[in-house]
């Protein structure tokens, strides 16, 4: 009895051993890889691609090579791909869209030339697509084709009117070649037709400033400003565009509220409002500063040109302690101070110490006046 059971169990082993192997024999490896390649498996569908047998006479080549190649081009195994893309065109594959992979391939692996000619080989699938006119403008840039990529571009615009990308594309060339008023003419139409982000509005306003059109500039910052309304590098920008406008009061405000997000432009809003006169707000957002040598260092020109003499000879100790004295113009604002406010034998003691060449000139003016109000006092120029 026992030995007609084991005899049971070898057959029924035996027989699914068969039918196992039956089951595997049926299995078509390039269909289930072409599944999950399609599901978003790209690792799955390489490993079921390895098990097929390229000695079977049904397997279809031309896919398992296409397949193999979308496969590389996931994993990033350019080279092979275009290699297995090649393999599958040799054995028959007339599927155009396929030169499109290739091209992106080659571009990734910086092989401009090998780019174009696979998208000219595209043929009507490429010319259909804005993408194309993109990638082959970039190339010819590359190849340092300048004209060409231009070229290309004017005929993508033309083509795809809609398509605001192109026009982007060419600003940065022409910023490039520093074209900055045909770079003017694309800002602007891009800000108007297009969707910049603050990165390209920022490079927009620099095209304007470069092309001499600061009042141009001026405007479109001032709109872009409101789009981007947290925008720092926008509030900067436009400051300094006030500057070379001489509106000095208007570009401390803008750095003014540039330091509300970002504290380092704090210093150079007291110095604007300095430049403008207006010292209650200097001295307001020189209180701000949270390095107390420059806090000091600045709120000493300030009082100069407030003409808070006092407040900057009070301020001795402090600056004695902080090392400030050390730069002699410093220094000689000091004694300058007490000159003003006709405390001579303070600003002899301070001048005495002055060695800079640059500033000794200044400092021998100084001790003459002073000679003159203690001779003279109608003669003093205080």
């Amino acid at each position: 009895m026992k030995k007609i059971v084991l005899v049971i169990m070898i057959l029924v082993v035996a027989l699914y051993g068969a039918k196992v192997k039956k089951i595997k024999d049926e299995i078509d490896h390039v269909a289930l890889a072409a599944l999950l390649f399609k599901d978003g498996h790209a690792q799955r569908a390489g490993e079921e691609l390895k098990k097929v047998d390229l000695e079977d006479k049904t397997i279809d080549l031309v896919r398992y090579y296409t397949l193999s190649a979308l496969v590389a081009t996931k994993e990033e195994l350019y080279k092979e791909a275009n290699t297995l893309f090649l393999k599958a065109i040799e054995l028959g594959q007339q599927d155009k869209s396929i030169f499109l992979y290739m091209a992106q391939n080659a571009f990734k692996m910086q092989e401009y030339q090998a780019t174009i000619e696979y998208l000219n080989k595209a043929g009507d699938v490429a010319l259909s697509q804005p993408s194309t006119y993109a990638l082959i403008a970039e190339s010819q840039w590359r190849l340092e084709q300048k004209s060409k990529a231009l070229d290309t571009l004017a005929n993508a615009i033309e083509k795809f009117p809609n398509d605001t990308s192109f026009v982007k594309q060419r600003f940065n060339y022409y910023m490039s070649l520093e074209l900055y008023q045909s770079a003017v003419e694309d800002a602007i139409f891009y800000v108007k037709h297009g969707a910049p982000d603050e990165k390209n509005a920022t490079r927009f306003i620099m095209a304007l400033k470069k092309a001499k059109e600061t009042d141009k500039a001026i405007k479109l910052a001032e709109e872009l400003n409101l789009r981007f309304d947290q925008s720092v590098e926008l509030k900067v920008l436009l400051a300094h565009l006030y500057i070379e406008k001489g509106m000095i009061q208007t570009a401390a405000d803008f750095f003014d509220k540039a330091s509300i997000r970002d504290e380092s432009f704090t210093k150079e809003s007291a110095e604007m409002y300095r430049r403008a006169k207006k010292f209650i707000l200097s001295l307001y957002k020189n209180s701000q500063l949270l390095d107390a040598k420059e806090k000091l260092k600045q709120r000493v020109a300030i009082y100069l040109e407030y003409g808070e003499f006092e407040n900057v000879t009070v301020s001795r100790s402090a600056l004695e302690r902080s090392g400030l004295l050390e730069d002699e113009n410093i220094r000689y604002a000091l004694a300058y101070s007490y000159y003003m406010t006709k405390d001579f034998e303070a600003c002899e003691k301070e001048l005495k110490k002055i060695t800079d060449s640059n500033i000794f000139q200044k400092a021998s003016e100084l001790r003459k006046n002073i000679q003159k109000c203690k001779n003279d006092g109608w003669e003093c120029d205080i």
